[in-house]
């Protein structure tokens, strides 16, 4: 009966088996993730990204700005908006996840508060942008967010 010895030999040969069981194991589960960093209409949203920085240089611009807060628990979102502003458009985006993004109109009351429940936001970052008009000029306020 021969006695069976590991040597330098045998140990290459399983370091490949091991690295190539990890490769696989590596590629199933990541070929499973759903990573959705780009819109649907990228072209035109790439085309209007100038407008976007012209909104927010007017906002920087701004004595009395939007305020926009959310809760400890990030269940509630309040939104200040400035002097003789009712109305804006609030965007949650999850760069993660584009099914769960979310768009709301929101309407102040006569101080210009707003207070939305958010129940939808789920663990994780989400960049939420509050945009609004006055004056026939558009502007912008931006946020990340990270729900605990």
């Amino acid at each position: 009966m021969t006695k069976f010895s590991f040597n330098w030999g045998h140990g290459i040969i399983v370091t490949f088996i091991l690295f190539g069981a990890f490769m696989a194991y590596f590629y199933v589960n990541m070929s499973k993730e759903n990573i959705e960093l780009v819109g649907k209409n990228y072209y035109a949203d790439g085309q209007a990204f100038q407008q976007k920085i012209n909104e927010r240089e007017q906002t920087e611009a701004l004595k009395a700005k939007a305020s926009l807060e959310f809760s400890s628990d990030f269940q509630q979102a309040k939104i200040q908006f400035p002097n003789s502003v009712a109305t804006g458009i609030l965007v949650f985006y999850r760069p993660s996840n584009a099914s769960q993004d979310k768009t709301l109109r929101v309407s102040a009351d006569s101080a210009g508060l707003v207070f939305i429940t958010t129940p939808f936001l789920v663990k994780g970052p989400w960049n939420v942008s509050l945009s609004w008009e006055k004056d026939g000029k558009n502007y912008i306020e931006e946020k990340r967010i990270q729900v605990p």
